[in-house]
C-alpha cells in the first residue's frame, strides 16, 4: 500500500513540478503595474503563494467567527442588547473580509489555472509532436488512446483538480491545527460523562472526531475504490465516441455515397452503449457512496450536541460555549473527513493522473523504441543528395522484407522504387526517413538539406487554403506571388481567388486536386530531397506526366525518389529499382 502511494505521489510530482521550475520567459500584464517579461515559474510560484495566503486568511477568519459565535449566543442568552448590536458590527467586518478574500482567492486560482494549463498544453504538444513522436506511437501500436483528449481535456482537469484538492487538503490541515487547539481547550473545561461517570480524557472531543472520521474514511474507501477504474474507462469511452463521430464527419462523402449510414449508426450506437453501461456502473457505485457519506454528514451534525447535551442542560456550560464547541467540532470533524467528502473527486483525479502519466510514458517509449533501432540517418552525403547503404527492413515480428539495399540519387536525378502491393515500398520510405525502428543500415542526406515527403493523401490542416498550401511552413512566411505561381504550375490556377477562404479543404477538393496541391507545396518548399509516395495515384497518366516534368523543371537540383507501381512512371525517372524482385530474392533465400 505504501509503495502504491509513493508511486502515485511520484507521478503527481512528475506532472505538477515542471511548471513551477519552468525557465521560459513570458510577457505578463500586472494591471496598473504595467507589462513585464518574467520567468513563467516565478509567476506560477507567486500566484500559488498568493492563493495559499488567502487560504490562511480564510481559516483565520473562520477561527475569528468561531469565537464570535460564543460571544453572540451568550449575548442572546443574557438578553444583552448592546452586546448584541456590537457583535453584529463585528460580524459585518468578518463577513466583508471573508467576501473579499473569497473573491480574490477564486480570481487568483483561475489565473493560475489558465497559465498552468497553457504551459502544460504547449509542453505536451512539444512532446507529442517533437521528433515525430505522434507518428512513432502509431507505428508501435499507440497504446496511449486518444492523445487529443488527453491534451485538450485531461490537462484542464488535472490543473483544476490539483489546485482544488491541494488547497482543500491545505485548508483541512490548517483548520485542524487551528480548531483542534480550541476543541482541546474546551474538552478540559467540560468533562466527559459516560453512564453518570465523569472521565478525565485530555482532548476527548478531538479524539472522538478523529475516530469518527477514520471509520468514515475507511468505509468510503471500501465503497468507492472501484470508482477510480470506472472514471478512467469513462473518459476513454467518451473520447472514443467523440473521435468516431469526428471521423464520420471527415468522411461524410464516402459514407453517403456507399450508403453506410446504417452501419455507422450501429457502430456509434454500440460505442455509446458501452459508455452508458459504464456510466450506470458509476451511478450505482456513486449511489452507494452517497448513501454512506450523506448519512455520515448528517450524523456529524448532531454528534457534538449529543455529547454536550448533559453539560448544557445541567448548567455547566452556557449556550455560547455549546455553539462554539459545536462549530469547532464540526470544523475538526470536517478536516479529518477530507478524504471522505472528496473521495469521488479524488477517484476522478487519480484517473486523470494515470492517463497523463501514461501519455508521457508512451511518448518517451516511442522515442526510445525508435532511437534503439532503425537505420542510421545522418548528414554529409558526398557526391549525391541521398545515399542508402546496406539497408535492410523487417516487419515488427522480425520477418525480413528487404535486404542489402544500396543506391544513391544525385542532385537533379529521379529514382523510381516500384513493385507490387505489400512488397515494402512505403516501409522502405519510413526507414529512409528514420521512422521505422525495424530496420538497419545507413542513410546519408545533404548537410542542412531540406527533405519533403508527398504522401498519397496529402494532409490539409484546418483553416484557409493559403495555410493548407503553405504547410508545413506558416502561411505568413510565403510570399503571395510564390503561392500564385505554385498553384498555376500545379494546374490549380482557379483556386487563387479562394486562398483566404476557410473551408474543410480535405472534403472540398477531389483526391486528384489534393495531390496537385501537394506538388504545389513542393514548388514552394524547394526541397533538396523529395519523396513521392504514390503521390500521383489519383491522377490520369497525362496529368501525372505533366506534374513530373514540371517538378523536375522547377526543382532542377532536387534528388527525387518516387514510390509507385504504374508503368507510366518509368519514363519520368532516370533509374528504376524493382522491389518485387528484391522481395522474391528474400523469400527464396
Amino acid at each position: 500500500m505504501l509503495d502504491i502511494a509513493r508511486k502515485q505521489l511520484g507521478a503527481i510530482w512528475q506532472l505538477a513540478a515542471p511548471y513551477f521550475r519552468a525557465r521560459e520567459e513570458t510577457t505578463t500584464h500586472f494591471g496598473p503595474l504595467g507589462t513585464w517579461t518574467v520567468r513563467e515559474a516565478w509567476v506560477g510560484r507567486a500566484l500559488l503563494l498568493a492563493i495559499v495566503a488567502t487560504e490562511f486568511a480564510q481559516v483565520s477568519l473562520t477561527v475569528w467567527f468561531n469565537y464570535w459565535n460564543a460571544l453572540f449566543f451568550d449575548a442572546l442568552q443574557n438578553k444583552d442588547l448592546p452586546a448584541f448590536w456590537q457583535q453584529l458590527i463585528v460580524f459585518s467586518i468578518i463577513a466583508a473580509a471573508f467576501i473579499l478574500v473569497s473573491v480574490y482567492q477564486l480570481y487568483l486560482n483561475q489565473w493560475l489555472q489558465i497559465r498552468w494549463r497553457r504551459w502544460m498544453t504547449h509542453s505536451y504538444l512539444d512532446h507529442w509532436l517533437g521528433g515525430g513522436a505522434h507518428y512513432r506511437m502509431r507505428l508501435k501500436g499507440e497504446p496511449a488512446d486518444n492523445p487529443d483528449q488527453r491534451i485538450a481535456d485531461d490537462i484542464a482537469m488535472f490543473v483544476e483538480q490539483t489546485l482544488s484538492l491541494g488547497i482543500g487538503l491545505l485548508s483541512a490541515v490548517t483548520t485542524l491545527a487551528s480548531f483542534g487547539v480550541i476543541l482541546w481547550g474546551i474538552s478540559s473545561q467540560v468533562p466527559l460523562v459516560i453512564a453518570g461517570y465523569e472521565l478525565a480524557v485530555p482532548g476527548y472531543l478531538v479524539w472522538i472526531a478523529a475516530v469518527f472520521s477514520l471509520v468514515a474514511t475507511i468505509g468510503a474507501h471500501l465503497i468507492g475504490r472501484r470508482l477510480i477504474g470506472l472514471k478512467f474507462h469513462q473518459q476513454r469511452l467518451g473520447a472514443d465516441f467523440r473521435f468516431g463521430l469526428a471521423r464520420l464527419r471527415e468522411h461524410a462523402e464516402q459514407v453517403a455515397l456507399m450508403g453506410g449510414e446504417s452501419a455507422e449508426r450501429s457502430l456509434h450506437s454500440r460505442r455509446f452503449a458501452s459508455l452508458v453501461g459504464n456510466w450506470h456502473d458509476i451511478m450505482r457505485r456513486q449511489k452507494m457512496l452517497t448513501f454512506f457519506t450523506a448519512g455520515y454528514n448528517q450524523a456529524a451534525v448532531i454528534l457534538p450536541y449529543a455529547i454536550l447535551a448533559r453539560p448544557f442542560f445541567t448548567g455547566q456550560i452556557p449556550l455560547g460555549t455549546l455553539m462554539q464547541t459545536a462549530g469547532a467540532f464540526g470544523q475538526v470533524q470536517t478536516s479529518f473527513s477530507f478524504f471522505v467528502s472528496a473521495y469521488a473527486r479524488l477517484a476522478e483525479w487519480k484517473a486523470v493522473v494515470d492517463r497523463l502519466s501514461g501519455f508521457e510514458r508512451e511518448t518517451v517509449l516511442a522515442r526510445e523504441h525508435t532511437a534503439g533501432g532503425g537505420a542510421m540517418v545522418e548528414g554529409g552525403a558526398s557526391g549525391s543528395s541521398l545515399s542508402v547503404a546496406d539497408l535492410h527492413v523487417t516487419t515488427p515480428d522480425g520477418t525480413l522484407l528487404l535486404e542489402n539495399m544500396n543506391f544513391a540519387v544525385e542532385s537533379g536525378q529521379a529514382l523510381l522504387l516500384r513493385g507490387p502491393s505489400g512488397c515494402g515500398k512505403t516501409t522502405l520510405l519510413r526507414a529512409i526517413c528514420g521512422f521505422w525502428p525495424y530496420s538497419g543500415g545507413r542513410v546519408a542526406l545533404p548537410n542542412g538539406g531540406r527533405v519533403l515527403v508527398l504522401p498519397q493523401a496529402p494532409y490539409l490542416p484546418l483553416g484557409s487554403l493559403r495555410a493548407a498550401l503553405a504547410y508545413p511552413a506558416e502561411e505568413h512566411t510565403v510570399a503571395e506571388p510564390d503561392l500564385h505561381h505554385a498553384l498555376a504550375k500545379a494546374g490549380l490556377a482557379g483556386l487563387v481567388a479562394s486562398l483566404d477562404h476557410v473551408a474543410p479543404w480535405s472534403s472540398v477538393l477531389s483526391p486528384g486536386e489534393q495531390q496537385r496541391l501537394g506538388f504545389a507545396r513542393a514548388l514552394i518548399a524547394q526541397p533538396d530531397v523529395l519523396f513521392l509516395d504514390e503521390a500521383t495515384s489519383a491522377l490520369d497518366e497525362a496529368s501525372e506526366a505533366y506534374l513530373m516534368r514540371t517538378i523536375r523543371a522547377e526543382l532542377p537540383n532536387a534528388a527525387i525518389v518516387s514510390i509507385g507501381h504504374r508503368s507510366s512512371l518509368v519514363s519520368q525517372h532516370h533509374r528504376v529499382i524493382d522491389l518485387g524482385q528484391q522481395l522474391a530474392l528474400v523469400q527464396s533465400a
